[in-house]
């Protein structure tokens, strides 16, 4: 494989966020870094001369800019873009879009969830203050390029304490009891952010909120108790959608999700799956769709044969990648497109208050252990990347991070004499683990599994896999539940504090591996409210540094993952990394883009 994608540094990645802040602003010495934004006067949308941030209310199905888009080429020369270019057709009305689902739908409670498969519903019927950019022609290496949503316009103080934000007017809720068309006003942010504040997984973004006031009923003011400089970017993601008070009194919220969004809840059913109807009235632009589909297929050979057989028309584990060349030869028009890998997934997930864990040299040898090299030709036919959880765009690094410059440290090897020895050093060589995961995806989970349950007995540590229904393992790991070990995957957030902090502080809900070292709580507290982004840098390098010494998690590879879409499917681009425009979970986002030519 080669990868013909520009040279991996923070320059290209980020040259479109300078949208975010205006030229006043940038003028002040703002600067956009791996971590963040720098302290300055943040302007959402407007001025006189501030640089307009760009919408995604233009026409759906608009065809993008004709571009070249780097890519992927495998070792047959076939080469897969990490985008595509619209055809230029006009967009047609009607018709249901069906999305293969492999995750099993949960609660619909913003407050209780941070999984996919719940919140994709959920980001269906709802909207967020904030959106990021994701029409069709999004550059998925872009970073955070925000877009105005429920909020047209929004600032930040430059004390960096006081975030204001402007509504639209003439917003209303979807026309369904007991909501029933009612407007929106800035009462229902103040509502929806107190609770994610006081009572929900989310406490850990709105730690540093002091208050959540309502100026009138289109202004929205947020005042910090310390200076947080990625406080707004979490507002954009797509776990903080902004729900309404009357489902929470009537005790629906669970079952119920009904919000200002483009689609209204038809069914969302466990073990089966979601269907959503358009919201005929949504406020942002017309969607073209009658509706939208998620049939829930767990088995990977069923999906496969429904999308070769056009049941579906794009979705979630469509196939592995050794059988995306049988499917390209029977399906020889499907629309194919990659997404760039900038952080890990999955991890051998040891929960690090369990004292069999304690001992960094089990955790070593672990990892010495894992034939990287193999994994990845068997499973991903070299297709894939091995890096850490910690997205290395947040964590400090302006170029991609490598083996050969040393970035791993010395674990991150394939040395199973070393492993053995360190076994026996910690009188662990009889060492056994069992490790609960979920299948997301037989490249992902399954296949991935068998083969380090092989590298690991090889050394002496035998690992068994367990596998376990979706709400079953979910309500373990997100729960922060585990007794011994999972296949666990990461928190998502494309913000320098969630990578740095959200995912290794002691007292983070995003910290499921549970580790608990103060050093690493010193810098992530430090790096979380530090406005000089040289010095960000330098303390989110430390925690990358450490955690990768005393391994507190192993990751798995994660493979390059290839989006099959049917080649009348218009306007979707669903599978890009966090941060780069619609990613998986933002429903709302990609049904207000898709149509279909037929």
């Amino acid at each position: 494989m080669t990868d013909t994608a520009p040279p991996l540094d923070l320059a290209t990645l980020q040259e479109g966020l300078r949208r975010i802040v205006g030229r006043r602003a940038f003028a002040r010495g703002a600067a956009v870094t791996a971590g963040g934004i720098a302290a300055a006067a943040l302007v959402g949308c407007g001025g006189d001369d501030d640089e307009q941030v760009a919408d995604t209310t233009k026409p759906a199905g608009v065809a993008t800019a004709a571009k070249t888009w780097p890519g992927i080429t495998l070792k047959d020369g076939r080469f897969f873009g990490f985008n595509f270019n619209e055809p230029n057709k006009q967009p047609k009305r009607g018709g249901r879009v069906k999305q293969l689902y492999t995750f099993d739908p949960g609660p619909l409670d913003p407050r209780k969830t941070v999984a996919g498969g719940s919140h994709t519903a959920i980001n269906a019927a709802h909207n967020r203050l904030i959106g990021i950019y994701g029409a069709p022609d999004a550059d998925p290496f872009a970073v955070n390029k925000l877009v105005p949503e429920l909020a047209q316009s929004w600032e930040r103080s430059p004390d960096g304490l006081t975030y204001t934000f402007q509504l639209r007017r003439g917003i209303k809720f979807q026309n369904l009891p007991p909501l029933n068309g009612r407007e929106f006003v800035a009462k229902d942010v103040v509502y929806a952010y107190e609770n994610y504040k006081t009572d929900s997984v989310h406490t850990q973004l709105f730690e540093a909120v002091d208050r959540v006031e309502a100026r009138d009923d289109y202004t929205a003011v947020i005042t910090l108790k310390r200076a947080q400089p990625d406080f707004h970017l979490g507002l954009s993601t797509a776990h903080i959608s902004v729900f309404p008070r009357e489902l929470v009194d009537s005790g629906e919220i669970d079952k119920k999700a009904i919000g200002t969004g483009p689609m209204i809840v038809r069914k969302w059913q466990s073990g089966v799956g979601g269907e959503f109807d358009k919201n005929s009235a949504y406020w942002k632009k017309e969607v073209l769709v009658d509706g939208f589909d998620l049939p829930y297929i767990a088995d990977q050979a069923a999906r496969t044969a429904a999308f070769r057989a056009g049941q579906v028309d794009f979705g979630h584990g469509v196939a592995s990648q050794v059988e995306l060349g049988t499917i390209l030869a029977s399906n020889p028009d499907t629309q194919v497109y990659v997404s760039p890998i900038f952080a890990g997934t999955f991890t051998i997930a040891m929960n690090m208050q369990n004292p069999k864990y304690a001992d960094e040299r089990i955790r070593r040898a672990i990892s010495l252990a894992i034939d990287r090299p193999t994994l990845g030709q068997l499973i991903y036919a070299d297709l894939a990347k091995f890096l850490p959880v910690m997205d290395w765009r947040f964590a400090g690094f302006t170029q991609e991070p490598s083996t050969e410059k040393g970035d791993f440290g010395k674990w991150w090897r394939y040395d199973p004499n070393e492993a053995k020895a360190l076994l026996k050093a910690a009188g662990a060589e009889n060492f056994a683990m069992t490790m609960i995961y979920y299948n997301y995806g037989d490249d992902s989970n399954q296949r991935p599994n068998e083969i380090l349950v092989n590298q690991l007995n090889q050394v002496g540590i035998k690992m068994t896999a367990q596998r376990l229904e979706y709400t079953q393992f979910n309500s373990q790991w997100t729960g922060r539940k585990i007794e011994d070990a999972a296949d666990g995957w990461l928190s998502h957030g494309a913000t320098g504090e969630h990578v740095i902090y959200g995912l290794n502080h002691s007292k983070s809900s995003g910290n499921r591996w549970r580790i608990s070292d103060p050093q690493i709580d010193q810098w992530a507290e430090a790096h979380r409210s530090e406005l000089n982004e040289e010095k960000r840098r330098e303390l989110a390098r430390k925690v990358w540094d450490r955690m990768l010494d005393q391994v507190y998690r192993v990751e798995k590879g994660t493979g390059y993952s290839f989006a099959l879409q049917q080649p009348w499917l218009r306007g979707v681009r669903y599978s890009r990394p966090i941060g780069s425009g619609q990613y998986y979970l933002d429903v709302a986002e990609v049904s207000t883009h898709m149509w279909l030519d037929k």
